[in-house]
């Protein structure tokens, strides 16, 4: 199940744009919709095979949280041997036979934090409407802004699943109302 209420935002607008298709197109995203998911999101494409992988474009928080700039860079550099190979299988299989996928990563800090994080890789059809990229989005377990570090490295792969079809499989569900822990009471100041 996908934890981050910021993944299941994604996947829900990513639902709602491809409609009936397996894949929406790049033009059908509306990032107005998920302005606080956006600095979090990236687009990968297949580089050179099956196995590789560029971030096309990388939020800015997600460059932040990883500590470097990621437009243009390998998107499976650093993982571990393992690791790596599953996660390009699971992102050959999102740009090839159009399945969602989901991943429970984590990362090593250069002070020993290991910091938990949910992945959620797309497909979506490119400019060209010809080309599948991968719609992402990396959303960190927890609050970035309390983390002091200074290198960020992948630590492991906890949990990969690719996905059949393309909603309700994936566990998406509206986030649920918070119940009020008060009563509001009119009176005093809201009145005019």
């Amino acid at each position: 199940m996908i934890l981050h209420p910021g993944a299941r935002l994604l996947l829900g607008h990513w639902q709602a744009a491809k409609g009936e298709r397996p894949a929406p197109a790049r033009g059908d995203l509306d990032l107005r919709q998920l302005r606080r998911q956006a600095p979090w999101l990236f687009i990968l494409e297949p580089a050179g095979g099956a196995s590789s992988f560029t971030y096309r474009l990388a939020g800015t928080a997600l460059c932040g949280f990883l500590r470097k700039e990621m437009t243009g860079a390998d998107a499976l550099d650093g993982w571990p041997r393992f690791e790596r190979a599953a996660m390009a299988r699971a992102l050959g299989a999102v740009t090839a036979r159009l399945q969602p996928a989901h991943f429970r990563i984590r990362f090593l800090t250069d002070r020993g934090q290991r910091i938990g994080a949910d992945m959620l890789a797309l497909p979506m059809t490119a400019r060209d409407g010809h080309s599948v990229h991968v719609l992402g989005g990396l959303f960190p377990h927890g609050n970035p802004e309390i983390w002091s570090y200074d290198r960020l490295v992948p630590a492991d792969l906890a949990g990969l699943r690719l996905f059949e079809g393309g909603g309700d499989a994936l566990g998406a569900r509206p986030p649920a109302q918070a119940p009020r822990k008060f009563r509001l009471i009119s009176g005093g100041l809201d009145l005019p």
